[in-house]
């Protein structure tokens, strides 16, 4: 978990950096070792999980009455969905030789809702691995409130981001060809 949170962490903020910049091979090999990377990380996460969930239920049978435990199951799950519907759809776009800040503005807030439920539902996931006091203790709709809350403050925080990011990028250029115009 440790590793898929931190190599996360890392592409996305590295990724920021060169948003406004076509891809290169290399930032293109960084990619796909990230995507390789968290494809291991889930495999071992529903693993550990699956294995750690026998253990507790061969030990107590009530085990799985803990809210906070169909949560973890919630969030891995639709972990597990954004990583399959972003191969499918996000990696495709990522991969062309095109700004990400240039794709259609559609495309790019799109793209944006794939990197936030990502992000959250890794940490998120995290958090409920750790959250000891949670178990048996609060409600599966309290924890999901949450979760869809952190969701929502993600995306909409990564929409403003991109957008604000977009439009410094092209008033940055549009200034530079007017001044490279004007030589």
């Amino acid at each position: 978990m440790a590793v898929a949170v931190g190599k996360m962490l890392e592409y996305d903020f590295r990724f920021l950096r060169f948003a406004h910049l076509s891809p290169t091979a290399e930032r293109t090999a960084e990619l796909l070792r990230t995507k390789t990377t968290m494809t291991h990380a889930l495999q071992f996460l529903w693993l550990t999980g699956v294995g750690l969930v026998y253990l507790g239920y061969a030990s107590n049978p009530h085990y799985l009455e803990n809210e906070k435990l169909w949560m973890k199951f919630v969030t891995v799950s639709a972990l597990t969905l954004n990583g399959v519907l972003m191969h499918r759809f996000a990696f495709p776009h990522m991969l062309r030789t095109t700004p990400f800040l240039a794709l259609p503005f559609r495309t790019m807030l799109g793209l944006s809702l794939f990197a936030s439920m990502s992000s959250v539902s890794w940490l998120f996931a995290a958090f409920l691995g750790i959250a000891r006091s949670w178990n048996n203790t609060v409600s599966f709709q309290y924890v999901l409130s949450i979760y869809l809350g952190l969701i929502a403050v993600t995306a909409v925080g990564s929409m403003v981001l991109l957008s604000t990011l977009r439009q410094y990028h092209f008033k940055r250029s549009l200034v530079s060809a007017m001044e490279f115009s004007s030589d």
